[in-house]
């Protein structure tokens, strides 16, 4: 199976399995314990914690490790939004955000907040304007993705935190789940930030909260009082010191890497440009490509390609089992018949320049397959 799924997910780095495998046979101590042997599980937990610090240039920023970016946006979302109640009810969000995002702001309207959505720009970006305009004495949380999983948009993280610069007792979440190693943001000035490793080439069950001030956090779920007493229960030390492995070995190579995968996505969408029946999304991270076969069902697009032994998905991965239309392209105004239509590529590191010719040749085999269908 050729793999361009890696939105969803990514194959481990070898040396981060090595890593994983080494930390669970030397050092599967609780690194709770009091003992030497959870003293030194301990300093290696810290060891792992400094080097993703300093590898995010956020030196001034402390870091909560989790089990993934979605409890690190949980725990983000309530814990500051339970903070703010008592100083405003308006959370400003995109239109482009992950379901973990999106649902936990749905259930936060049951405690009495507003949410208002910041408009889309036709490129896929968030409209600094229009955000500017929504802010107000009432605003107390705004969260914004780095880089988005449909089409990949890169987001304007610095420009956002100028606009909040006014704004003092807003909390600024960033999702940045799909962005490392993929797009160059400097996130110093967020006030908190999740990452997962799972999609920079980590193992599963690592993820990441960064947090300007801890003093700020109160945990949405309690035990022993790990990670700062932010989040409880046991750290995944092995996933955890194979997260620093992963990440340091994809920021070494993001810039080559990138630079690849941008050739490979203009080939792409020079190869079905000329289609009649077939969309491409705006271009901005080299890693997605958005193609729709309008008159067609992106489910039926991807099984047609999984027969030919080419892995891609429909929206995220997290949502593409719910019977809705996806939120990001309608925020970009598609059609319903673009939308039911949409498949998403997403490249990695291992994709090569062969990938891409047999990705690029079941395309067309499944525009002439469906034939007809096609509008």
């Amino acid at each position: 199976m050729i793999y361009f799924d890696n939105a969803a997910t990514t194959a481990p780095f070898k040396e981060a399995l090595q890593t994983y495998m080494m930390t669970s046979e030397r050092y599967f101590y609780n690194t709770a314990s009091i003992h030497q042997s959870g003293k030194d599980a301990a300093r290696l937990l810290e060891a792992a914690r400094g080097q993703i610090l300093d590898l995010m240039d956020l030196k001034n920023y402390d870091l909560v490790f989790t089990s993934s970016a979605t409890e690190s946006n949980n725990i983000a979302l309530q814990s500051m939004l339970r903070r703010k109640k008592p100083f405003g009810k308006t959370i400003l969000t995109s239109e482009l955000e992950h379901p973990s995002i999106v649902n936990v702001l749905e259930e936060m309207k049951q405690d009495g907040f507003t949410v208002k959505y910041i408009k889309t720009t036709e490129s896929g970006t968030v409209d600094l304007s229009h955000l500017r305009t929504l802010m107000d004495s009432d605003v107390v949380f705004v969260t914004v993705m780095a880089v988005n999983n449909i089409i990949g948009s890169v987001q304007p993280i610095q420009d956002i935190i100028l606009i909040l610069q006014d704004y003092p007792k807003v909390h600024f979440h960033v999702d940045a789940t799909q962005a490392i190693g993929k797009a160059d943001i400097d996130y110093n000035g967020a006030d908190t930030m999740s990452i997962s490793a799972h999609k920079f080439n980590g193992v599963k069950g690592a993820g990441g909260l960064f947090v300007r001030d801890l003093a700020t956090l109160k945990p949405v779920q309690y035990g022993g009082g790990h990670e700062y007493n932010v989040r409880s229960g046991t750290v995944n030390l092995p996933a955890i010191a194979a997260m620093a492995k992963a990440l340091r070995l994809t920021l070494s190579e993001a810039r080559l890497v990138n630079q690849r995968l941008k050739d490979y996505n203009l080939k792409i969408r020079a190869a079905v440009k000329d289609l009649k029946a077939v969309y491409v999304q705006p271009k901005d991270a080299p890693y997605i490509v958005n193609v729709s076969f309008i008159g067609a069902k992106g489910e039926v697009v991807v099984n047609a390609l999984s027969k030919r032994g080419i892995a891609v998905s429909t929206t995220s991965a997290c949502a593409s089992k719910l019977a809705t239309l996806n939120e990001t392209l309608l925020a970009l105004h598609n059609s319903d018949e673009v939308i039911e239509g949409s498949i998403r590529i997403s490249m990695g590191r291992t994709t090569s320049e062969e990938d891409v010719e047999q990705l690029i040749t079941a395309l067309k085999e499944v525009y002439e397959e469906l034939g007809d269908v096609l509008k």
